[in-house]
């Protein structure tokens, strides 16, 4: 049981979903924000398993673009976009590309063939001579009309057209007004006119782990064709510039908004209004995500799979020691597989060691602690309440002792009412595990004499691996 973590045991957190819920239904855009490690992303696997009746999450990783240009992000997206909605069912095999998309897409992509054609019955348009004239853009149009035919003929199954459009990407304006957004555009239009009961949700993960001036590309194309209309005097209300990129109904950034303004910040200056910057992105607020409650259980109930122990005896060790002070995934490495970092004193004939405090000790070595700050944190566990504690260190003490006998008493010395204060075992089991009874002696001390617990855990950490 020592090194094996219960694969089952997770956080709930049907309360917080919940919540989310609610948030994403009055935030068209938003910012999941929590600390770098803290389990966004196993929030979110949460969320979309709890809420698939309802949306349909489409999750892009662009920590995956890290040494791409900063020109090139959007591309990418765009291509990890069209790959996530084939993987959850969005793009029909009978999809056919628009007409009006093809067009675009065919003039844009030969417009040299274009432009020689124009060059070359402009020539014929002349004034005095209509027919002329007439008869030259006639010739034109049968022209342009014929190589689209061909075009859309031979333009193969939607994965053809679509390899040829992703080839195509290149030096995009910020609007991105090229022909995969309008496919995706079209895609997800159509899909939910399908499924009106479900939402779309389009996810940024891991944006704390990508360079600082990608996170800013991207907040600013998402946010960019909201102020298109006032640019070009058209009327924000109009359909093909209100709402969400690419028609989801709701885009979500996963990050640290305390971090990302310190980002911010450092790269445009202390004075700058990053308030100010943010609002044009997500005007209605952000859902912080803290688990820190439901976490410390979590951590609480691991602790006790891990080592074997029981609640009290946990419970001391966390009054002395805070283990939510680091992640959901640095608490996740250091109990993946701890027993190989221990070993155990040889057993005797009746007595064996119990792991838990072995277990306990190779944890907060593999989160950093030093071996002084170890027997500092377990000592004043095992002090202050020594029947929870000792009943997972005495076996290792009398170990120490080399002691054949079952009966064992020990003491730190404590009075109470003139009288010294003695642990006495009164079984062991076993797992190595004792139960422990309290006495007043008086008199000699006990045969385990007047035990220090810093000596006792520093034999224990002489079987825990550095």
């Amino acid at each position: 049981m020592g090194g094996n973590v219960r694969t089952h045991q997770v956080i709930p957190m049907d309360g917080v979903i919940k919540d989310f819920d609610k948030h994403l239904k009055s935030h068209p855009r938003t910012i999941l924000s929590a600390r770098f490690g803290d389990g966004k992303s196993f929030f979110l696997a949460a969320a979309e398993k709890k809420l698939r009746k309802r949306y349909v999450f489409l999750k892009i990783y662009p920590v995956n673009y890290q040494v791409a240009d900063n020109q090139d992000i959007f591309e990418y997206i765009k291509r990890d976009l069209l790959f996530q909605m084939y993987g959850q069912g969005l793009v029909p095999e009978t999809y056919e590309i628009p007409d009006d998309i093809a067009t675009f897409f065919f003039l844009k992509n030969n417009w040299q063939d274009f432009a020689e054609e124009v060059l070359t019955e402009l020539s014929c348009f002349d004034a005095s001579n209509t027919i002329k004239a007439t008869l030259g853009a006639a010739k034109f149009l049968k022209s342009m009309k014929k190589k689209y035919e061909e075009y859309k003929k031979n333009g193969g199954d939607l994965g053809v057209k679509l390899d040829r459009f992703i080839a195509a990407f290149d030096n995009k304006g910020i609007y991105e007004a090229d022909p995969i957004t309008a496919i995706l555009n079209d895609l997800i239009k159509s899909w939910k006119r399908a499924h009106t009961r479900k939402m779309v949700c389009l996810v940024f993960e891991d944006m704390d782990r990508i360079d600082p001036a990608h996170i800013f590309r991207i907040l600013n194309v998402i946010s960019a064709h909201i102020d298109y209309g006032y640019k070009y005097g058209v009327s924000p209300k109009s359909s093909s510039l209100a709402g969400n990129k690419f028609g989801v109904d709701n885009i979500v950034i996963c990050l640290d908004i305390d971090n990302l303004k310190n980002i911010f910040l450092h790269f445009y200056g202390q004075k700058t209004c990053f308030d100010g910057y943010i609002n044009k992105f997500s005007d209605k607020g952000i859902f912080r995500y803290s688990l820190r409650e439901m976490t410390r259980q979590y951590y609480f109930d691991e602790l006790m799979y891990v080592t074997g122990m029981d609640s009290k005896a946990v419970q001391a060790v966390m009054n002395q020691f805070d283990f939510t002070q680091y992640t959901l995934r640095q608490f996740y490495h250091a109990i993946d597989d701890v027993g190989r970092q221990i070993a155990l004193p040889t057993k005797t004939a009746f007595l064996i060691p119990h792991r838990g405090m072995f277990i306990m000790a190779a944890l907060l070595r593999r989160l950093g602690q030093s071996t002084v700050e170890i027997q500092t944190v377990l000592s004043r566990a095992f002090q202050r309440d020594p029947m929870a504690v000792g009943a997972y260190m005495v076996t290792s003490m009398m170990l120490r002792r080399e002691i054949r006998q079952k009966d064992f008493e020990f003491s730190f010395g404590e009075e109470k009412r003139g009288y010294t204060v003695t642990y006495v075992v009164d079984d062991i089991y076993p797992d190595g595990q004792v139960s422990l009874k309290q006495l007043l002696s008086s008199g000699a001390f006990p045969a385990g004499g007047n035990c220090k617990a810093e000596e006792e855990l520093a034999y224990i950490l002489g079987y825990v691996s550095k």
